[in-house]
């Protein structure tokens, strides 16, 4: 889960009230925050007690300080209902062209914020934060924060070529064309593979000044200080509704902050010929052009039916309809109770993207009425639970692996492309693996298809401990499996893998403890050679069972390049294999 961390005075400013470690520590994880720790730690020349809290993926709005202030002063009643927010006219006018990277984009001005060095903080965190949970690090939603007072309105969005314009990137004190910004700059070597084609999406304001090359970069120009009052928002990418909804957390919690939010017509322009865009300037006498208008940010209400009987029903409550209302009122929502239908029309506010189901306002009110008042009940079921049969296996197994002298380790499901593939010496397509929709981190945004890599990175963070060193992992992988009607299905499947590494580790020494296992398990095999890009050819075998003459897994010694690429030392054997009952 993404972590925040959070100034504690900062907190307090928010929430209008002094708070003891004990109360964080007590609070917040009733409301479905984790407290990692409380530390001190040195902020702008002064001693500052900072608190880390663990936030749920589906609880974007909670990545900044502002946001975790606005739930705790419903939680405990200090605030209730939903919050307004309300965008005033700003007649600022975006005008945007066809953009074939990164087509969709929403903008939004923020006035009057009261700029100091904790605002400033927590608005550099919460981009970053939401550039790696719902932007997926940048690829499908970028974001540009703008000193507006630096720049001249109307603003425009199009391509240029990579050699068409020149700016002054965030962290240089020269100019550079987009082209030399993605082969030099540190933001566009990282981030250059999310710009496929020599079209380089630019933002500008009325006089050709470079404001954002999205994603990569912001310009010098338009950087954020202690001095700026009025901020510009941008947001690009590829899905609008991910836009829109990072643009609406994004003003509200500035508004938070005592700013005061300003819409923006956005025109989308359908021809880009002999338009005044072209040379990077132009007027808003664009009518002829215009294709058609929005105005961002939409900050409306949401508005959801839910039955009370649908809530009661799935807590094992007997709420009455003022309880349910009371409770979405201290989760910063409003609701109305319809007596025919014994329903509760609810409005939910800008920045809770999470809500999209009955069960969603189902888990409000349980936090919000409190997981401390429930009362459990025993089942009225006459049945004795017992292990399943192949959770018995697989602890049988871990006894034999432990009798043989190996630990035991558990790493997480979830990994990353470079991890699992490109450390292993693999060549892996997109459709080989399962991908998290919306990961937590960057490390962790693809499920697992085989321990092995896992158990290297284990190696890797352990390589200062002492040799010999010998670790199993017994566990689940997930991989596509295609059936019969040529349907891409995901298979979960049990494995044992294990790795040992010492200077003189080589392939007799993994066959040996390999065979031992399979003789345990009572599975007839036979050894075939294999070649595989993780081990080095001539010393890896594929293990098929007789029964029905299938694979049912490898071992072998571990090619020198994955060795190296996991930063390690000596020789390693490697072993893995699927369990079935």
């Amino acid at each position: 889960m993404p972590t925040v961390n959070v100034i504690k005075r900062d907190l307090e400013n928010l929430i209008n009230m002094s708070i003891s470690d004990n109360t964080i520590n007590e609070k917040f994880p009733m409301m479905g925050i984790e407290v990692e720790g409380i530390y001190e730690e040195v902020k702008n020349n002064k001693n500052e007690k900072i608190i880390q809290f663990s936030v749920n993926p589906d609880r974007p709005d909670y990545l900044s300080v502002e946001g975790i202030a606005r739930g705790f002063r419903g939680f405990i009643g200090i605030e209730m209902g939903m919050p307004k927010y309300h965008a005033q006219d700003s007649h600022v006018e975006f005008f945007v062209e066809e953009v074939k990277n990164r087509p969709y984009c929403a903008f939004a001005i923020v006035k009057n914020i009261p700029m100091n060095d904790y605002v400033l903080e927590s608005i550099i965190n919460l981009q970053e934060k939401l550039h790696w949970t719902i932007g997926r690090d940048r690829k499908k939603v970028a974001i540009g924060i703008h000193d507006l007072d630096k720049v001249t309105p109307p603003f425009y969005y199009k391509e240029v070529s990579g050699e068409e314009i020149k700016f002054e990137p965030l962290g240089w004190d020269k100019e550079a064309t987009p082209k030399e910004i993605l082969n030099k700059h540190e933001k566009g070597i990282k981030y250059a593979h999310l710009i496929p084609e020599d079209r380089y999406p630019i933002i500008l304001d009325k006089n050709g000044n470079v404001l954002s090359m999205p994603p990569i970069i912001n310009g010098n120009l338009t950087k954020v200080t202690n001095e700026t009052k009025n901020i510009l928002i941008d947001v690009t990418g590829w899905e609008i509704q991910a836009i829109e909804n990072t643009l609406n957390i994004l003003v509200c919690a500035l508004a938070d902050r005592g700013g005061k939010i300003y819409s923006i017509k956005l025109n989308k322009l359908n021809n880009k010929e002999n338009n005044a865009m072209d040379n990077g300037k132009g007027d808003s006498n664009n009518d002829n052009l215009i294709q058609n208008t929005i105005i961002y940010p939409n900050l409306t209400p949401e508005i959801h039916e839910v039955s009370v009987d649908y809530i009661n029903k799935r807590l094992g409550l007997n709420l009455n309809p003022g309880e349910i209302i009371g409770a979405l009122r201290r989760a910063r929502m409003d609701g109305e109770y319809n007596y025919e239908k014994n329903s509760i029309m609810v409005q939910v506010p800008p920045y809770r993207i999470d809500i999209l189901h009955g069960v969603d306002f189902t888990e409000e009110v349980a936090i919000h009425h409190g997981y401390n008042r429930f009362v459990g009940n025993f089942p009225n079921v006459p049945t004795i639970g017992e292990k399943h049969p192949l959770e018995k296996k697989l602890e049988y197994i871990r006894n034999i692996m432990i009798g043989h002298g190996f630990f035991e380790v558990i790493n997480l499901t979830l990994s990353n492309e470079e991890v699992l593939f490109k450390k292993m010496n693999m060549e892996v397509g997109d459709k080989e693996y399962i991908e998290v929709l919306k990961p937590a981190s960057i490390e962790h945004r693809v499920v697992r298809s085989w321990i092995l890599p896992l158990l290297m990175e284990t190696l890797h963070i352990n390589k200062h401990n002492e040799l010999p060193q010998s670790i199993f992992e017994v566990g689940d992988v997930v991989i596509l499996d295609n059936c019969e009607k040529s349907l891409t299905v995901c298979k979960n499947i049990t494995k044992l893998a294990f790795v040992i590494t010492h200077p003189s580790a080589n392939f007799n020494e993994v066959k040996s403890y390999g065979e031992s296992i399979l003789l345990e398990l009572g599975i007839e095999y036979r050894l075939e050679n294999y070649n595989h890009p993780s081990f080095i050819p001539g010393r890896c075998a594929k293990i098929i069972n007789l029964k029905n003459n299938k694979i049912i897994g490898y071992f072998g010694e571990i090619h020198p390049e994955v060795i190296l690429n996991f930063q390690l030392e000596h020789p390693v054997v490697g072993f893995e294999m699927e369990i079935y009952l």
